[in-house]
């Protein structure tokens, strides 16, 4: 089984709360790039849940759309001061529920910590995960310690490889 761990893309920073948060133009372009990434990665049935924070909400929303899944379901246990045992608890319920494949959209510090514990068991803050950066995780049973890195996106490098591609592209035009 594969989780993808995916930070909310680039929000607004002043909202009336925290938990209304919306993306700016720049986040949902990040957010699309991590839908379009995912959607070369997943392989099998694939469950999506989210943080209920706007922000994460609609970085969900983006990848819904993408991969022509249902509503993604909206996870308490994945706030951004949440704890990552019962956020691991709470995945290990639903990948038992025969999804092969699950992705996590959700917030610093709670997914750093998330990843850490999955993979090496050990309750840390984690390697911080950029705005809309994802990173694979597969094991053969989501539990503390058994998880594998198996992946990353990262959306600088996405956005350098669009630019380098229609910097090509104009030049080649001009060259017709």
């Amino acid at each position: 089984m594969r989780v993808y761990l995916l930070r909310h893309a680039e929000a607004e920073p002043e909202a009336a709360s925290d938990d209304l948060r919306e993306l700016t133009d720049l986040g949902w372009a990040q957010a699309e790039a991590a839908a379009d990434w995912l959607c070369g990665q997943i392989a099998g049935p694939v469950r999506l849940v989210c943080s209920p924070l706007l922000r994460a909400r609609q970085t969900a929303s983006v990848v819904q759309q993408t991969l022509g899944l249902g509503e993604p379901e909206q996870l308490e246990a994945l706030v951004p001061e949440g704890d990552p045992l019962r956020a691991e608890q709470a995945l290990s319920l639903i990948l038992r529920e025969q999804a092969e494949e699950l992705v996590v959209v959700s917030h610093m510090p709670l997914i750093a910590s998330l990843q850490s514990w999955i993979e090496e068991g050990i309750l840390t803050t984690g390697e911080p995960f950029s705005l809309s950066e994802m990173r694979v995780i597969e094991a053969d049973v989501l539990a503390p310690g058994l998880g594998r890195p198996a992946g990353r996106f990262l959306p600088d490098e996405a956005q350098g490889a669009i630019a380098d591609l229609r910097a090509l592209l104009a030049r080649l035009a001009g060259e017709s």
